[in-house]
Formats: C-alpha cells, sequence, structure tokens
C-alpha cells in the first residue's frame, strides 16, 4: 500500500441465521477482491429477559415514536460491541455495512479522496442523505446540525469509534437516532454528497429487524398519534438537540 493512503478494514454486521444476505456480501466482496470481515449480529429475541427489560426502560419516547422492539436492541447493541472492536483495530477506518449493502461501482474510487477530507476522530454517513441546516459543505462531504442517518454503510474513524464507544451506551433510541444527538456523542457526523450505497434487503429476505406482527388495531392508533407525537418532539427534544449539537459544533 502507497504509505500516503489511508489503511481501512471493512466490516458487516450479519445474523447467524441471515445465510442469504452473507453470501450476498461475500459474493459483493469477492467481485471487488477486497478482504471482508464478518461481525455476527445480536440477535434481540436471544438477549436475556432481564437485558431486554433494562434496555426498554432506557428509551425517552421523546427521542423516538414508538418504543424499541427486540430487533432494535438487537441491534444497537451489536453497534455497541463493534465501537469496541473498531477502537483497537491496526487500521486508521473502518467501512461498516449492513448485511443487505449494495455499493455502487464509484465508492472504493472516491474512498481514498474521502478519507483525505476527515481524521480518525470524524465518522461518515455514505447514503448521501441531506439532513437538517447545512453547516459546511466541499466536493465530497457535507456537515449537518442535525443529520439525516441510515445504518446501511458507514466509514468510522478509529479514534470516533471509541469515542462513540464511551459516549453511548443507553438504548433510549435506536442506532441511528442515538449517532444524531452529536453533543452526546462528541463525533463530528458527516454525510456524502454522492449515494455511495443503497439497501438491497427486498432481495434477501427483507428487513430483520422491524416488527412484522402487530395487531391492526395498535398500527391504526400508532399512526393516529404519530403526528401529535411529531409536533411535540419539535417543541421539545428535537429543538434541544439542534441547540446542542450547534454549540458542540462551535466550540469544536
Amino acid at each position: 500500500m502507497d504509505k500516503n493512503m489511508k489503511s481501512f478494514k471493512v466490516y458487516y454486521i450479519n445474523l447467524d441465521k441471515s445465510l442469504e444476505r452473507r453470501n450476498f456480501m461475500e459474493n459483493q466482496f469477492q467481485e471487488l477482491s477486497i478482504p471482508l470481515k464478518r461481525m455476527p449480529a445480536v440477535y434481540g429475541k436471544e438477549l436475556p429477559q432481564k437485558f431486554l427489560k433494562e434496555a426498554k426502560n432506557q428509551h425517552k419516547i421523546l427521542t423516538h415514536f414508538p418504543n424499541l422492539n427486540d430487533g432494535e436492541i438487537g441491534l444497537t447493541k451489536t453497534y455497541f460491541d463493534l465501537w469496541k472492536i473498531i477502537a483497537k483495530q491496526e487500521e486508521e477506518f473502518s467501512i461498516v455495512l449492513e448485511d443487505d449493502a449494495l455499493l455502487t461501482p464509484h465508492f472504493f474510487k472516491d474512498l481514498q479522496s474521502l478519507l483525505d477530507l476527515i481524521t480518525t476522530n470524524d465518522f461518515v454517513d455514505i447514503t448521501g442523505r441531506k439532513g437538517f441546516s447545512l453547516l459546511e459543505k466541499n466536493e465530497h462531504l457535507s456537515k449537518f446540525l442535525i443529520p439525516s442517518l441510515q445504518t446501511t454503510g458507514q466509514i468510522i474513524g478509529k479514534e470516533a469509534a471509541k469515542t462513540l464507544a464511551q459516549n453511548l451506551t443507553s438504548y433510549y433510541a435506536p442506532i441511528d437516532v442515538l449517532k444524531q444527538d452529536v453533543f452526546k456523542h462528541k463525533v463530528s457526523i458527516y454525510t456524502t454528497n454522492k449515494k455511495y450505497v443503497t439497501s438491497n434487503d427486498k432481495n434477501v429476505g427483507g428487513t430483520t429487524i422491524q416488527q412484522k406482527s402487530m395487531p391492526k388495531f395498535k398500527k391504526v392508533l400508532r399512526e393516529v398519534l404519530r403526528p401529535l407525537w411529531q409536533l411535540l418532539t419539535l417543541l421539545t427534544y428535537k429543538s434541544y438537540r439542534a441547540i446542542n449539537n450547534y454549540s458542540f459544533y462551535k466550540n469544536n
């Protein structure tokens, strides 16, 4: 490797039972001739009931609607565990993908240019989503006051993973929402201007974390309550998050 090139390691998150998804990812990276490391995902339904109860009690209704399900808790725990692994790896950066992530052909062509723009203290979402209130923008990356994040694909600096592991330990919201609270985890979040990854879940069995069976009356009630929750959280927690994220970025 060129001494000026930044080092990285690629991980993908995969449940033991999701063999079709595992094959999809392994075949994709075999064609790319790039090494790939599997991160076994935590299956939420198999977590101890005591752990699940304690995690669900940490939920804060103003950060996410509705309550977390077992799958969301399992995925969040997987990321908590993975950050600790990344913090100790030799490579400067990690590429972390869900097991339904379909990368565009130009991602690895642009990767070194992306890495040259950040430090190991930074986090980059590679889905190309636009967030709320643009703070910075260059050829490849943007920084938003409140980023719009997914878990499909991301770049995480080694030091960023260490900071995330130290500062995010509570299950008060799903992992993508937790990362929006920049003022809490204290890691700068960037998003790529290009869309480098898409979800291929429809071709590999559908979602693995969302609750698939719910009584119809509960679904109706949830949708009736959602607009009221959105208004309430806009006036409370989302405003609080925006003010505190701004303060963090202004002082760092």
